[in-house]
């Protein structure tokens, strides 16, 4: 066994965690590491059970809990059943005293409480396992929310985490059944998330970007935060009145309030997010939107986040658009172009059969009657089983999706999602192949184009400068010799062409606004540098085919 007094500083709390996961029936877990006299035996024989998980987290306390929350996020981690039962998990957990609140307000912003609010709940409005939150008055009247750290959650956090990684170094060493879920990798990416969560200035920059984002907004609210009154352990954002959404008899029983339309908001802000801001909030649960008058939402807590470059946004687009068209080719393909094969070799048939078990049923079906979160979980769960590691910002999207999507059809049966998604995806699609756009993306990679032709004279005279010092051998016959003068000839016209066309192309995308536009908004030059451009690559295309017949 692994030095123990070594690895673990806290053997109380080292202890403690291990007698309550022996008390829910994972004692048989550490049998083969020397770690079972802390069990009696009728405890570890009892199943390994998803339930049994959740509730041992929820008894072990904030780190765990925490653990457990990310994980069910994480589909790609773990198999649905766990995932499904940890996003149970309940993070309520009892207030901490006001006199500590007041001297981490003091020592974190430099003024005690009543010098920079005029108000101040004594009593929080929510308690989670990281943080309270307490509603405020600043002194201009403003009502604001403030998210206080608990007291040295930081330290309980850091001796937890160095707990797991113990505890996961003996499972993946000793356990073929538990080491195929990586601990080691699953505790590593848990600590890089808690050393986000912990610091309130990586969430107020994350809620900034969101509140610019869905500035002037007709259906999306986002609090605003006030820098003056924040810090690493201090998060002041404006107050939102409004009710959270599992409150859903307290919505319907309001005038004015029209679920589905509140359903729609919520869904277009999701795909909004992520397909025209590429940021999005990877946490959408219940109790992080809230509903306000005339059927508009809020979005709260920023502290999981996820992003979408422009290639991961098209392939998106190509998956969506081929659930919702029921394109199973599209899907597979647009699945595995996305995904990287794990470590251990995938076998691709074999995911391709077990994927298009799921999707076949689409072509059976209403439209109506496919629910998009299904497919996603199934796929997913598919993925991990193969292996298929498919990106982070995806899965979190994914899993984003499974949570909104479970939300409607909880609270409006008959609402879904393809129905609402498919003309956004096709607002978005057109989007895409408008010329104008198609410029855009052309003038955005024109810098590495650039970069790529003007490095390559000195790649090309780097490479003749080790063949003269002999660095590189070459052993050939005059007739090869001949034969590489004449390639080489060849090759130097057609980067001269390769050259003056991307000289062409860049300037032409430069001066796309210079001048009056003549043709679908470009100027004149523009359009002449797009037609030059297009004449030597023709030249060059014909040059290449009478080369071929010679």
């Amino acid at each position: 066994m692994l030095n123990l007094k070594k690895e673990v500083k806290d053997i109380n709390r080292f202890n403690h965690i291990i007698f309550i996961l022996g008390q829910e029936g994972f004692g048989y877990l550490f049998d083969k590491v020397n770690i079972g006299k802390f069990f009696r035996k009728k405890e570890a024989k009892e199943k390994y059970k998803p339930e049994r998980l959740r509730k041992a987290l929820e008894r072990l306390g904030p780190t765990f809990i925490k653990l457990g929350q990310i994980l069910s996020l994480r589909p790609d981690l773990l198999p649905k059943e766990y995932i499904r039962e940890l996003g149970n998990l309940q993070d309520k957990v009892p207030p901490f005293p006001y006199n500590k609140v007041e001297k981490i307000i003091k020592e974190e912003l430099g003024k005690p409480i009543d010098k920079l609010f005029s108000e101040f709940s004594k009593e929080p409005i929510a308690s989670a396992s990281i943080s309270q939150v307490h509603k405020a008055k600043l002194k201009n009247g403003m009502m604001v929310a403030v998210k206080v750290q608990r007291p040295k959650v930081k330290d309980v956090m850091e001796t937890d985490i160095e707990i797991m990684f113990y505890i996961a170094k003996l499972l993946e060493k000793h356990s073929k059944k538990i080491g195929k879920f990586k601990p080691m990798k699953i505790v590593e990416e848990f600590k890089k998330w808690t050393e986000r969560e912990i610091d309130f200035r990586i969430e107020a920059d994350n809620a900034k970007r969101f509140y610019k984002n869905f500035r002037g907004s007709r259906i999306v609210k986002i609090p605003k935060v006030f820098n003056k009154y924040s810090s690493r352990k201090v998060l002041t954002t404006e107050f939102i009145d409004g009710i959270e959404l599992h409150n859903i008899s307290k919505i319907k029983g309001k005038k004015g309030y029209n679920i589905r339309k509140i359903m729609k908001n919520g869904f277009d802000s999701i795909l909004t997010q992520v397909f025209i801001h590429g940021v999005f909030h990877a946490d959408p649960h219940p109790g992080n939107i809230l509903v306000l008058k005339g059927n508009k939402i809020a979005l709260v807590d920023f502290g999981i986040v996820g992003y979408f470059d422009d290639e991961l946004k098209r392939k998106s687009i190509e998956l969506f658009y081929g659930i919702v068209e029921e394109d199973m080719d599209a899907i597979i393909n647009t699945f595995l172009h996305m995904g990287l094969v794990g470590e251990e070799e995938t076998d691709i048939e074999e995911f391709k059969r077990d994927v298009k078990e799921i999707i076949d049923p689409l072509q059976r079906s209403e439209l109506k009657d496919v629910k998009i979160s299904y497919i996603l979980e199934e796929v997913l769960d598919i993925a991990f089983k193969h292996k298929v590691k498919m990106p982070l910002d995806f899965v979190l999207f994914g899993k984003a999706i499974v949570e909104i999507e479970g939300i409607g059809l909880e609270y409006e049966p008959d609402f879904r999602f393809v129905d609402n998604a498919k003309p956004f995806l096709e607002k978005l699609i057109k989007r895409e192949v408008k010329i104008s756009n198609m410029a855009k993306n052309l003038k955005k990679n024109m810098a590495k184009y650039s970069r790529f032709f003007s490095e390559l004279p000195d790649q090309i005279s780097s490479a003749l400068r080790r063949i003269q010092k002999g660095t590189v051998k070459v052993d050939v016959e005059d007739t090869d010799v001949k034969r590489l003068g004449r390639d080489i000839d060849r090759s130097s016209n057609r980067l001269t062409y390769g050259m003056v066309i991307a000289a062409f192309l860049i300037t032409g995308a430069l001066l796309i606004n210079m001048g009056r536009p003549v043709f679908y908004g470009y100027s004149l030059i523009s359009v002449i540098c797009f037609v030059m451009a297009f004449i030597f690559l023709i030249s060059l295309f014909v040059s290449i085919m009478r080369e071929g017949k010679d």
